[in-house]
């Protein structure tokens, strides 16, 4: 049997070691998106790198809003249910705008940071975000609780 020390130290060595691999995969990648676009280095593929960087936060709070817009439907509690899908539905429509606001801003403008763009700007990230959890949190506290694993195992084992 392994002594207890050695059993611990291996288990910190590899939590530090996950901790270190996350940063260093991510950079990793970054690198090497950077690479490939020096690779294939010309305008038009750089413009497309660029474009896809300054809609990607579009584009994911869009998905966001479509996949719990679709989910909402089936929400027990109808008020919940009607004003989590006039949020989205705003947040859609707030999102489209933001995207033709950076798109406009990109193709004038030209700006060589990302903070400069409305798509990166602290409002729509932080409004969305937040807005996200507010709607989420109203949610969770008007649905039933959902059973765990015991309770349906006790229902089963009380049926047969």
């Amino acid at each position: 049997m392994e002594d207890r020390f050695i059993k611990y130290s291996k288990l910190y060595l590899l939590i530090f070691l996950l901790f270190l691999a996350v940063p260093v995969v991510l950079g990793s990648l970054a690198g090497l998106m950077y690479g490939f676009s020096k690779l294939v280095s010309s305008s038009i593929v750089d413009m497309i790198f660029e474009l896809v960087v300054v809609v990607l936060p579009v584009a994911v709070f869009s998905t966001v809003y479509y996949i719990f817009f679709k989910r909402t439907k089936y929400h027990p509690a109808v008020a919940v249910k009607i004003i989590s899908q006039l949020l989205f539905i705003l947040g859609f429509l707030y999102c489209c705008i933001t995207l033709v606001m950076g798109i406009r801003q990109y193709f004038t403008i030209k700006i060589h940071d990302i903070t400069g763009y409305s798509t990166y700007s602290l409002l729509f990230l932080a409004g969305n975000i937040g807005m996200l959890f507010f709607l989420a949190i109203i949610q969770a506290f008007t649905t039933d609780k959902e059973e765990d694993w015991m309770e349906k195992r006790r229902k089963k084992d009380n049926d047969v």
